[in-house]
Parts: structure tokens; sequence; C-alpha cells
């Protein structure tokens, strides 16, 4: 498998397609290596907006390229080079999963080989955020931030015609 520095985007049913023993090992690996977080950037503070629940992410680092690129089969993620070495002079690699639907059954299918407390609980957070965004995208929480795009689109326009027209 080839190294390279940017991510693809991976289809869901190749989470759903692994088997148990695979997603076991997954589960292990990925319990005492990985990184599971929000990203909890605000995007905006427009009048009306209402934000998108926080995007569960998880990040793997290793320096052994020969099993992050196993990682990058099983889960079809491309492995990235970064830039930064260990200490003692290794080369760091990296595995993301970024996209809420992929997180989401990546934690599904690893959930039940998932052991303790502390990581089965960062999980379930990660979950609840996943289920936190399909409840916003019911509520319209993306039309309604569309519709806050349009308009502000609109007001722009109109300001910079309005001093076009003051500058004549």
């Amino acid at each position: 498998m080839e190294i390279k520095t940017e991510n693809i985007n991976i289809p869901i049913n190749n989470i759903k397609n692994l088997k148990a023993v695979e997603c076991a090992w997954l589960a292990g690996l990925f319990q005492a290596e990985a990184y599971f977080y929000l990203d909890k950037r605000q995007r905006a503070k427009t009048s009306g907006y209402v934000p998108p629940p926080p995007n569960p992410q998880i990040k793997l680092e290793m320096i052994e390229k020969d099993l992050m690129e196993k990682i990058g089969e099983y889960l079809n993620k491309t492995v990235i080079l970064t830039t930064r070495k260990t200490s003692a002079g290794n080369q760091v690699y990296k595995i993301t999963i970024t996209k809420r639907d992929e997180v989401e059954a990546f934690l599904l299918a690893i959930q039940p080989y998932v052991v303790g407390n502390k990581v089965s609980s960062k999980i379930n957070e990660l979950l609840d955020a996943c289920e936190q965004h399909k409840q916003w995208l019911a509520k319209g929480g993306k039309s309604n931030v569309a519709r806050i795009a349009n308009l502000a689109s609109q007001k722009s326009r109109r300001n910079s015609r309005q001093r076009k027209e003051k500058q004549e």
C-alpha cells in the first residue's frame, strides 16, 4: 500500500463488512492508542444561527508503518505521513476518521469489544453527538443555516451595490 499525504473518503459499508475478529482487534488497538474527541469549534455567531452539535472525530497516530497500512486497509483510509517525528527520530503515521457517519459506523462496530469505562464513556459521548446531529437535521438545522447564509449573502450584495452607487 502506498502512503499518501491526503485523506480519502471511506464508504461506510467497508466498516460494516468487517468481521467480528477484525472489529475486536481494532477495538483493542484504538482503545489503547487512539484519540476520541469532539471538534467543538464554533462555526459562526450570526443572529438566529443554531450551530450543529460538535463533530465526533477519531485520530490514530503510530510509528509502525506496516501496522498503520493494515489498519488503513481495514478502514479503507489513507495513511498520512505526518511532518513530525518522535523524540527518538521515528516517523509518525496518522489515520483520522472525521465524517460523522463514518465515525458513528466505526464506533458502533467496535463498541461491543471495548473494555473499561474511560473509552466506553467517550464512545458514548461521541455517539450521543451523532444522535444530536440527526435531531438537529430533523429540526431543519441545515435548512436554517442555508437560509441565514442566503440572507447574509443578499445583505452583502445589497451593501456592495449601495457603496458603488455612493461612489458614482
